[in-house]
């Protein structure tokens, strides 16, 4: 390419404000460091994994004692009015009358087997809540990354359609020029302009898919939607795997392999739990009570008051439930059977994905290099075609040709180096390597 084009293809890139001198260029690595920051679904996994813990404290079940204050305070006026069998009669009038009564309690339980049963089952919730987190995490990084990727394709097509709009201005240039020394007709020149403003179209659409492009990743991450950065293009893999280390891989460190077990240790506590409802539960309580009554004037007793503790022990003991528990038994069996089929289940279908996946990966490689080897092929086609163009021996269509095959072959390899890498970090995600 002449270096007239490359220099006008410079000034459109930058007219459509890619590239952009000052504007921050974001990496696939600052991406996912800013999403582990803001992504608001990670955030939410976090304070998920903070309420477990809070819910593994020993006040929650029975493991220090409680205190509480009651206190009540009434009153009453009556007129009381007497008669005797004398026949006398004695009214008192309207009197006033109250009472106040408080007193404090406080409980303990000595022994109870299903605390420590409860509080077992609540600590192995913590992993489970910090395994689900993870799993957030490896899920949107790679939603990070698969929305990176897309912006990068959609900014380094806008690069591919540049070239192609530098190439059809140097046309018309050509063409303007042959016509003012008769060497060009009316009708290439209009050609030459339609397929101009086609290819400003084509930049224009690019432009608004790489700028909604932005935005979905500035969502995904869980940054402001205004864009102040744009994205690299550059496209790299990593080393080879095999698919049998990639399935060993993925058994090790598959977090939902993880979450079945997890959820069965859950379950296979339920026994603990059970076995605990039938032990014997032993708790102590003391009270202290106070009462003050200020009778009404006129009555027998003008006041009354009281004041005691009190202690007390109580027993509880489940001799018989009526079949509850052999039930509770029989449903932990079948639910830890299903979570085992479901552990079978997921191993079946993680090799089966990740086989898939890393045969259309491996010919996603062979197709690059059969569209690099096509690339240069065309590059040398249009080349040819370039120099006969100049020197008169095709006409402005057959050079429009060219530039259109040219365009098709790059962005052929272009999309296939984006397939590629997309496939890899659904590898990567199945495989639990998605964060190294």
């Amino acid at each position: 390419m002449s270096l007239m084009i490359r220099i006008y293809t410079i000034a459109i890139l930058c007219s459509i404000g890619l590239g952009v001198h000052g504007q921050d260029v974001m990496s696939p690595e600052e991406a996912v460091t800013q999403a582990l920051e803001n992504n608001f679904n990670i955030r939410i996994a976090q304070n998920d994994v903070l309420i477990a813990e809070n819910n593994t404290d020993k006040a929650l079940y029975g493991y220090r004692p409680t205190v509480n204050l009651n206190g009540n305070l009434n009153a009453n006026v009556n007129n009381n009015i007497t008669n005797f069998t004398t026949a006398e009669t004695i009214v008192t009038g309207y009197g006033l009358a109250f009472g106040v009564n408080a007193n404090v309690a406080a409980n303990y339980n000595i022994i109870d087997p299903n605390r420590g049963a409860n509080l077992k089952q609540v600590k192995e919730q913590v992993e489970l809540t910090d395994l689900q987190k993870q799993l957030t995490i490896q899920n949107n990084v790679a939603n990070v990354l698969s929305a990176y990727y897309d912006a990068s394709r959609a900014a380094a097509n806008i690069a591919i359609l540049g070239d192609i709009l530098g190439l059809s201005q140097d046309r018309l240039s050509r063409l303007e020029i042959q016509n003012e020394y008769g060497q060009a007709n009316r009708l290439d020149l209009l050609n030459a302009q339609v397929d101009i403003d086609r290819d400003s179209i084509n930049i224009a659409n690019a432009r608004l898919n790489y700028d909604n492009a932005l935005r979905i990743l500035s969502n995904t991450i869980g940054i402001t939607l205004d864009r102040t950065y744009d994205v690299e293009t550059d496209v790299y893999y990593e080393a080879t795997r095999s698919l049998e280390n990639l399935i060993a891989t993925a058994m090790e460190r598959c977090l939902q392999l993880q979450l079945i077990d997890q959820n069965k240790t859950l379950t296979e506590l339920n026994y603990d739990i059970i076995d605990a409802s039938q032990k014997p539960t032993l708790g102590a309580n003391a009270t202290y009570s106070y009462n003050f009554n200020r009778s009404a004037p006129g009555s027998f007793f003008s006041s009354t008051r009281s004041d005691g503790i009190g202690v007390g022990l109580g027993l509880s003991y489940n001799l018989y439930d009526g079949g509850i528990r052999k039930n509770q038994r029989q449903n932990t069996k079948l639910a830890l059977e299903s979570q085992e089929l479901q552990r079978e289940q997921l191993v079946n279908d993680l090799s089966s994905q990740l086989t898939m996946i890393w045969h259309q990966f491996q010919n996603a490689l062979y197709i690059i290099e059969s569209e690099k080897s096509n690339v240069s092929t065309a590059k040398v086609n249009f080349d040819r075609t370039y120099e006969q163009y100049q020197a008169g021996q095709l006409t402005s269509i057959e050079y429009r040709q060219a530039q259109v095959n040219l365009l098709n072959v790059e962005n052929s390899l272009l999309n296939a180096h984006y397939d590629a890498k997309l496939l890899e970090i659904q590898m990567l995600l199945l495989s639990g390597q998605i964060l190294d």
